[in-house]
């Protein structure tokens, strides 16, 4: 973050940021899975109104994950191997994925959708294409090559049935511009162009539950620039651990 004075609201750090999008995270994952499986079998109106309440909450959580990954993007000391570990845990976090989330009957792996760590390193590969391309090029020319590269890994997380899929690298692109170019003040670009991305996802898909992403854009609005205690690995673990044991238990209960 490079504004020179931050503002009296500006109090959190990134792992208060980061505490705020695993507990929303799991909350949606909690609705997603054991709640919904409950409805299933049992269809009241308390547990529709809980799975609801639970997946609504749980929409703050992707936009905050992206934020620090830009974060991360342009402070890691290095992108190789950034973006190593988030191949690594895609991998890792594949069979808790789909036991979570899958039928039970395509066994512990199905290939048909695949974790949301696929969709945040072909959006940082986004964001090291658009940091490479040369410097000396001319705005009407960097930009479309920029346009060109995000909709090329959007539509590879399209093919690979990604966790948010496009509009999740289109999120992550944005929220890159609203770091990278000059203006009003970075951390309100990426809040305003990330709020766009959600909006034009919205329409586009007629998916209106993803408009309360846009709470947690405004809650990076808080960030103090200071990573705060360090959760590194807590995320890369807490992730696959936590789909593992939501999708035993929902196979063992239901």
């Amino acid at each position: 973050m490079t504004e020179t004075a931050l503002r009296p609201w500006q109090r959190l750090s990134g792992s208060a940021l980061k505490w705020a999008a695993i507990v929303t995270m799991f909350l949606d994952h909690l609705g997603a899975t054991l709640v919904w499986s409950a409805y299933l079998q049992n269809p009241t109106q308390t547990l529709a109104e809980a799975y609801t309440g639970l997946r609504t909450v749980g929409r703050i959580a992707f936009p905050i994950f992206c934020f620090l990954l830009a974060e991360g993007f342009f402070h890691t000391r290095s992108r190789g191997k950034y973006a190593l570990r988030l191949g690594a845990f895609c991998l890792i976090s594949e069979i808790p994925f789909d036991i979570a989330f899958n039928d039970p009957a395509n066994g512990f792996l199905e290939l048909g959708s695949q974790n949301v760590f696929f969709t945040l390193l072909l959006g940082f590969l986004a964001m090291w294409a658009c940091e490479s391309l040369p410097e000396r090029w001319p705005a009407g020319v960097r930009i479309p090559a920029q346009i060109a590269v995000i909709v090329l890994l959007g539509a590879g997380a399209e093919l690979l049935e990604t966790d948010y899929g496009l509009f999740g690298v289109c999120l992550i692109a944005a929220l890159y511009w609203g770091k990278r170019w000059p203006g009003l003040g970075e951390i309100w670009q990426q809040a305003v162009l990330g709020s766009i991305a959600v909006l034009c996802y919205c329409c586009l898909k007629d998916n209106w539950i993803e408009i309360w992403a846009v709470l947690g854009l405004l809650l990076t609005l808080l960030y103090d620039g200071q990573r705060g205690r360090g959760l590194k690995w807590f995320f890369y673990i807490f992730y696959p651990a936590h789909l593992l044991i939501l999708g035993l238990l929902n196979r063992l209960l239901f």
